[in-house]
């Protein structure tokens, strides 16, 4: 969306909250946000991936930004080279933004032809918490241009893995690993705590025309949080067939569970888990094999994350090395079907 002369991407509506200076930059709209469970309900008012972009001809620019309910880190890029990056708070927090000495990429004979992101578009990659925009100053702001960006938009669904809990930055997620591999963009509408495969979701997935192709990796939440093999069943099937059938040209794959600690015989404490992590498994793989979609495909997350070894220490959510190996598994996978 375009909000003050500035590109948010990831950011689907801006809302005023009472008691808050600024707009909260949220992912998906209020609408559809009220639609929904309250554990969702409140992720999707937290940044994932979400970027706020302009181009000022490597003018500085002053932002002010504030980030509530925990601390968010922002990552500041010049196209697709990094530059530094923040901790906001609740208290507002003003960047000033320019290119660091040496500023070799703002020379006029610097070539940026082979990069997805033309180096004249300042991109603050925000992940963490709600962060709200209060001000944006500087000389010819403007939205970065069709041709400055990438062509391709990745949208992905999921748990806090998607989200990209964990990862040490949004970069380092799995989400990002893609993206940066494949040239594309990200959409990000990973739920941390409640991926549910709310029909809500899924009609509001299948009705956006923003994305070129996408990933859904469900779903250890439910798993975890005692949804029976046949329940999630049915939720998946409906989630994956609605955005499916409504997008017709645009791959998507279904990435089952990453190897974790159910895989070693675990229960999450205070948790009663009704199926194994196999049985989901092999249900979103007969979701898939008879569909007969053929915009469908299946991948295993244990090919994806290969071993317990790219865990963090809950062994559930990947730690930055283990989103790395996520990332250039899903990438190679994705590659041929783009070329289709």
């Amino acid at each position: 969306m375009i909000y003050k002369n500035i590109e948010l991407l990831n950011f689907e509506e801006v809302k005023t909250v009472e008691g808050r200076v600024g707009v909260l930059l949220q992912r998906i709209p209020e609408k559809v946000r009220l639609q929904l469970r309250p554990e969702s309900q409140s992720v999707y008012k937290k940044a994932a991936c979400g970027e706020i972009r302009f181009v000022s001809d490597f003018r500085p620019v002053k932002i002010t930004l504030a980030s509530y309910e925990g601390d968010s880190k922002v990552m500041l890029y010049f196209g697709d080279f990094q530059a530094g990056e923040y901790i906001i708070t609740k208290e507002p927090i003003q960047i000033n933004i320019e290119i660091p000495s040496p500023k070799f990429i703002s020379r006029k004979d610097f070539d940026d032809s082979l990069y997805p992101f033309s180096v004249t578009v300042c991109r603050l990659i925000i992940s963490g918490n709600e962060i709200h925009l209060i001000d944006i100053q500087g000389e010819t702001i403007r939205p970065p241009k069709a041709n400055e960006v990438p062509k391709l938009k990745y949208l992905a669904y999921g748990t806090s893995i998607t989200q990209g809990i964990n990862a040490t930055s949004s970069d380092l997620t799995y989400l990002k690993q893609v993206a940066w591999r494949l040239g594309t963009d990200v959409i990000n509408l990973g739920a941390s705590g409640s991926a549910y495969c709310e029909k809500e979701i899924a009609d509001y997935i299948a009705s956006r025309k923003d994305w070129d192709f996408a990933s859904f990796c469900i779903s250890i939440n439910m798993l975890n949080q005692g949804v029976s093999a046949e329940e999630f069943f049915h939720a998946a099937e409906y989630f994956i067939y609605k955005v499916a059938k409504s997008n017709p040209t645009k791959p998507i794959i279904c990435i089952s569970l990453f190897n974790a600690f159910p895989d070693l015989g675990y229960i999450w404490p205070d948790r009663k888990p009704k199926a194994t992590a196999n049985e989901y498994r092999n249900v979103l793989k007969r979701i898939v094999d008879s569909s007969k979609l053929s915009n469908l495909y299946y991948v295993d997350g244990t090919q994806l994350l290969k071993s317990h070894y790219g865990l963090s220490q809950d062994l559930l959510h990947p730690s930055n090395n283990g989103m790395i190996e996520i990332g250039e598994n899903l990438s190679n996978f994705i590659k041929p079907l783009l070329k289709k």
